[in-house]
């Protein structure tokens, strides 16, 4: 067997054990692929592979639905220094750090305040790794068993963190974070949220409420509306929020107040305001296909300037979720299944061109969970499954790769095994 013909029985094994947990008639894969995405969106597809559009990054669909009425405790403000490369990575602060009250939103004196070192954050120097966030040699020390789904650093060194407890029932909540890591505001549960490019303003919604909040990264609010549309981009005091074709997407200016109707399945929106990504599924016998197209904002008739749709425009189901820095690219996802893990994409905004992910044509693979495009346009950061093959996945491994798919590790490998089977990354790249 060649290493092409290998790597394609490999994601036909890895289609066919996803589709082996879903409760459907028969050995087809496609038909057990089309059943869980059916089921997902409701709840999910709105976020799918990085449907925020923050700080040119695109990352997995990680909303989460979890039940249980337990939120994510409050966080500590512990610093440690971050170990060498060759050193062991441990999961727990050698000292016993002092915690937030539980529920504590009021404004915190340290959200204007860099840890103690005097690291600022951002996304060159920042990941999250178990339960702790690493700033450059230093280490903020989360809620014992804290799981990082997300993490965005905002403009003054702090974060947006959406995460859920590793042991007992709990959903996703999102949480705004002082640059010392300690909880300025809770955005609430099983929610989706968005960070505009320059870090200055967080568009959340949460998954209990039809209110969508502006909110500045010292917890203020700035702006809220009433809407049954979902959070897809900020850009500046710009809110875009995504709408189906009953409804379609929404332009509101957070300040004035004006709207401005918007084509349905608004995902990303570049940097300048002149273009938008979207992203929307089509049932068909066999499945759902993805969609997706670029559209022009400047035109009052929001003509498509890029359309992909179904196999033979869209054959590896790239899914967009934000512009890059200076607007070339749209990164998102190539969309395997099953959330265990994905293929980090980059197109080329113009023609739709594939400049890295999963072409179709058996070429090497680079798969992982999160990911963001420098602001080099070059080069990808990524929490990446380097597992051989690559599922199960049991290693991951904190990466820089150019778009030619050469990597060099930034971070250990760390060992995935102890997860119980579970596919859940170890590390998390800032969005």
């Amino acid at each position: 067997m060649t290493t092409s013909d290998q790597q394609e029985h490999e994601l036909q094994n890895l289609l066919r054990q996803q589709a082996d947990r879903v409760d459907v008639p028969g050995d087809f894969a496609p038909v057990a692929i089309a059943a869980r995405r059916r089921s997902r969106r409701n709840r999910a597809v709105l976020g799918s592979a990085a449907a925020v559009a923050v700080i040119a990054v695109g990352v997995p669909a990680v909303w989460s639905s979890r039940s249980g009425p337990s939120p994510v405790p409050a966080l500590t403000t512990s610093t440690t220094s971050v170990l060498s490369p060759s050193s062991s990575v441990p999961t727990t602060p050698a000292t016993t750090p002092p915690t937030t009250p539980a529920g504590t939103d009021s404004p915190d004196p340290s959200a204007t305040n860099p840890p103690p070192t005097g690291a600022v954050a951002t996304r060159e120097n920042t990941y999250a790794l178990d339960d702790t966030i690493r700033v450059a040699d230093t280490a903020l020390q989360l809620e014992k068993g804290t799981v990082v789904e997300n993490l965005t650093v905002l403009a003054n060194g702090g974060f947006v963190l959406q995460s859920h407890m590793s042991t007992g029932p709990s959903n996703s909540e999102m949480e705004l974070l002082s640059p010392a890591g300690r909880r300025v505001t809770n955005l609430g549960l099983s929610g989706t949220y968005a960070v505009s490019p320059d870090g200055t303003r967080v568009l959340a919604k949460s998954g209990a409420a039809d209110t969508l909040v502006v909110y500045a990264p010292d917890g203020s609010v700035v702006g809220q509306r009433t809407d049954a549309r979902e959070v897809a981009a900020i850009v500046g005091d710009v809110a875009y929020l995504n709408g189906d074709a009953s409804r379609g997407s929404l332009e509101w200016n957070v300040v004035t107040g004006a709207t401005k109707e918007l084509p349905a399945h608004v995902v990303a929106v570049s940097r300048d305001r002149t273009q938008a990504a979207l992203q929307w599924f089509v049932a068909t016998d066999a499945m759902d296909e993805i969609c997706w197209a670029v559209v022009d904002l400047t035109s009052p008739s929001f003509p498509k300037t890029v359309e992909k749709c179904g196999p033979d425009e869209n054959p590896t189901m790239f899914m967009p979720g934000a512009f890059s820095s200076r607007g070339t690219y749209l990164v998102g996802s190539h969309y395997i299944d099953g959330g265990d893990w994905f293929i980090p994409g980059v197109v080329r905004v113009s023609d739709g061109t594939v400049e890295l992910g999963w072409t179709n044509d058996r070429a090497p693979i680079l798969s992982g969970w999160t990911w963001h495009l420098d602001d080099d346009e070059s080069t990808l950061l990524v929490s990446r499954n380097t597992s051989d093959p690559p599922s199960p996945a049991r290693r991951n491994t904190l990466q820089r790769c150019t778009l030619s798919m050469d990597c060099t590790d930034v971070r250990p490998t760390v060992n995935l095994a102890d997860k119980g089977g579970s596919t859940q990354p170890r590390y998390v790249v800032p969005r």
